[in-house]
């Protein structure tokens, strides 16, 4: 690894010894801004996931959603987003950092009931850690990867297409962070289209329902046109014939 101020979490960015010279914030896709307006304090938002298998529903826990500015000596105001849902046999905790307004990549931790990972995006690159674990012994991989620039992360996705400038027909290419496919993959994004849809706890809402091109997993996500919420996001996994959703039951703010 060539950058060593790693700590148990990513509060690391705010950790005085870890402090560089400030950069300015630069957008990921030149051009393209972005709309995002963090809350006051810590706000936590729960959806319901179901998963569907063969046309048959079931519901499978919630995926709990902590989003907290936090400030950091080198990158000025920071969003980190912290997440809780069930996986590998148990529960995911992933937790990002993107710079404001940008949503640019910082940092990312992830740790799965197999392995934890850990991650810091600069100058282009990806440096981390993914320690696997065994009951044999746990091993740990030095990763270093080329991203040709600023990056969004991929556990993120919901949140950044809600903060993109979205109207009808509008259409771009945004770069994510996926370690598993060699780092930076662009991804189409685009609106589908403007409808009212009804929600289980929410009730009909006005909202622009967007297709992300991930690879294995075309993602939909449904953006309230007023509060640029996300209320919905699913996941399509045609190799194990599956799709997974999460709905937001969290009230809406104003």
């Amino acid at each position: 690894m060539t950058r060593r101020c790693w700590l148990p979490s990513l509060l690391i960015l705010i950790v005085p010894g870890c402090a560089h010279v400030r950069r300015t914030a630069s957008d990921v896709v030149p051009g393209l801004a972005l709309h995002f307006e963090p809350a006051a304090g810590p706000d936590t938002i729960v959806f319901q996931r179901t998963i569907t298998r063969a046309g048959q529903d079931s519901t499978t826990g919630t995926r709990t959603v902590v989003l907290q500015v936090v400030r950091s000596p080198d990158h000025g105001d920071v969003l980190q987003v912290e997440q809780r849902f069930p996986g590998g046999g148990g529960e995911i905790v992933d937790t990002a950092v993107a710079e404001l307004p940008t949503m640019r990549a910082v940092a990312h931790r992830s740790h799965q009931p197999t392995r934890i990972m850990r991650f810091t995006f600069d100058g282009g690159d990806a440096h981390g850690t993914v320690m696997a674990l065994r009951p044999a012994g746990d091993s740990v991989t030095t990763v270093q990867q080329s991203l040709g620039g600023p990056i969004f992360d991929s556990n993120v996705i919901d949140l950044v297409v809600a903060a993109l400038p979205l109207a009808p027909d509008f259409a771009t290419e945004l770069p994510f962070f996926i370690y598993e496919r060699g780092g930076r993959v662009a991804m189409p994004v685009a609106v589908r289209e403007r409808a009212t849809v009804t929600f289980a706890r929410l009730g009909p809402r006005d909202v622009w329902i967007v297709s992300v091109g991930v690879p294995g997993a075309p993602a939909t996500v449904w953006v309230d046109t007023r509060t640029h919420a996300v209320l919905r996001v699913r996941y399509d996994i045609a190799a194990r014939a599956l799709s997974f959703t999460d709905e937001r039951v969290t009230p809406l703010h104003g």
